[in-house]
């Protein structure tokens, strides 16, 4: 094991201060004296100055010194050494100048203060072990979360790998840090319109948990576009660049307006964090059919060609909106808005939270799932609803599949198999099996009387009947109807 040589330094020339300390959001080369200024500006160092003139220097932790360039230098105990080296010379911190030389004043043995004993790490890779346990560990209070972030992506950004870090901390979750950095580093690197949004997200303070609560999602990933690789937490934007700043600004935003914080997104699965996906699925869906409606004018108008690209804004040529209950100003104003939108009272969205498909299942149903999830239903209630009868239908006749049975035994017309024959089928199943609780909906499914919008007659109406049409509400109730059928159905 190397060994940590103790030594005993001169505060005021035997040791400096880090530029690079995690810390401190200061560029590197910065003079000494603006590490002091800042230390006792942002991380209290006086409350230092205060406690070693009440009880004296507290000994029971050392400062960690590395040697570079021949000089040693504090990478763990800055503020400790900032407050003794203010207390020899108080005009280091200008802004608590008066404060200091009065505390300093009362100090009988000042001049002891000025040696003091420190250990020097034989590596810089040694000294970082031990300050990643101190800080990221549970042996004190951590840093922040942002702050744990960038003392990995501070190491990343020195040239080691990801790998490296994984091997160098076994006993720390380094995956997680270095995910956090890079969530944040995408954010920090938006193109905020308003400035104020940018200056909020690279606050030292920045609350990065409520950040967390949505990437920590996989279903927000799959929106965001975002991919992390397990094995070494690496961050990738696979979306848009366009449509993930739309995004960031919403959540940012939202953040600093206090729409959201972690108790608003405390479940995946609460009403709130639901619909707060929705909103986020809108803002995208709203941008993406703007930009092909922008395209279409585009194409059919060639007198605007010529003009095309030069001022173009979100939100649709003209300012003009398919979906009628959403207003130009609504969308543009997504950015940076100063007052919280309220939740929507109804869902835009089919919640498939509770359906997981199986493996064994086709690739079909998985697609299927996934359309269901992202389709809105405000806007396209008729595809939404056509899509529910073609979901219940493929979904029985997989499961038969899987289970190894062949619903045209039992039901069929002329070779063929349809939905009625899929719920005969899926009403014996139910029965043999005893799950009593699903026989009485599929029966309500098969006979629903006509105008019953969960019902196959309704289905089928829908369907094939050219004067029918769905309503958001009948997907909606449609919806109620199957869910749990189906949540039987594919359950493993």
């Amino acid at each position: 094991m190397a060994t940590w040589e103790e030594l005993t330094v001169d505060i005021v020339n035997g040791v400096r201060l880090d530029p690079r300390n995690v810390r401190l959001d200061i560029p590197d080369g910065v003079p000494e004296s603006d590490i002091v200024q800042d230390l006792f500006t942002n991380e209290k160092a006086l409350n230092l100055v205060e406690g070693i003139t009440k009880v004296g220097l507290l000994t029971h932790e050392v400062p960690i010194v590395v040697e570079r360039d021949g000089t040693l230098v504090v990478v763990e105990g800055n503020r400790r050494v900032a407050a003794l080296k203010a207390i020899q010379n108080p005009y280091l911190a200008p802004d608590h100048q008066a404060r200091i030389s009065k505390l300093a004043q009362s100090i009988e043995s000042r001049d002891e203060l000025r040696q003091i004993t420190v250990k020097k790490a034989p590596t810089q890779d040694d000294a970082d072990q031990l300050i990643a346990a101190l800080h990221t560990g549970n042996q004190r209070v951590a840093w922040s979360p942002a702050r744990q972030a960038a003392f990995f992506q501070a190491q990343l950004d020195g040239g080691k790998t990801a790998e490296q870090l994984v091997a160098q901390y076994p006993t720390i979750d380094v995956r997680k840090f270095i995910t956090r950095s890079k969530i944040l580093g995408l954010f920090r690197g938006v193109s905020f319109a308003d400035p104020s949004l940018r200056d909020y997200v690279n606050r030292r303070r920045f609350p990065v948990s409520t950040l967390a609560r949505l990437y920590e999602n996989d279903k927000f990933l799959q929106l965001a576009g975002i991919e992390i690789d397990s094995g070494t937490g690496n961050v990738e934007l696979r979306s848009s660049r366009v449509l993930f700043e739309r995004l960031a600004t919403k959540i940012v935003s939202d953040i600093r307006d206090g729409a959201i914080n972690t108790r608003v997104l405390n479940r995946t699965s609460g009403e709130r964090y639901v619909a707060y996906m929705d909103e986020l699925r809108d803002l995208l869906n709203e941008y993406e059919d703007s930009t092909a409606d922008h395209s279409a004018s585009h194409e059919s108008s060639s007198s605007n060609a010529g003009s095309a690209g030069s001022n173009h804004k979100e939100g649709g040529p003209n300012g003009e909106h398919r979906d009628g209950d959403q207003t130009s100003s609504d969308t543009e104003s997504d950015a940076g808005s100063d007052k919280a939108k309220p939740f929507p009272r109804k869902r835009n969205y089919l919640n498939t939270d509770n359906l997981t498909v199986p493996t064994t299942f086709p690739a079909s149903i998985h697609e299927i799932v996934k359309e269901l999830s992202a389709i809105n239903i405000q806007r396209f209630p008729n595809a939404t609803l056509d899509l529910l009868r073609t979901f219940l239908e493929k979904t029985i006749k997989a499961h038969a599949e899987v289970l190894g049975e062949d619903i045209k035994k039992g039901s069929n017309e002329q070779g063929f198999v349809y939905l009625s024959n899929c719920l005969v089928w899926l009403e014996e199943h139910f029965k043999t099996t005893g799950q009593t609780a699903f026989i009485q909906p599929v029966q309500k499914i098969r006979g629903g009387r006509y105008g019953f919008v969960g019902s196959k007659a309704h289905l089928d109406a829908t369907n094939h009947n050219h004067h029918i049409f769905a309503t958001p509400d009948d997907v909606r109730e449609c919806w109620a109807t199957i869910e749990g059928v189906m949540k039987a159905v594919l359950k493993p």
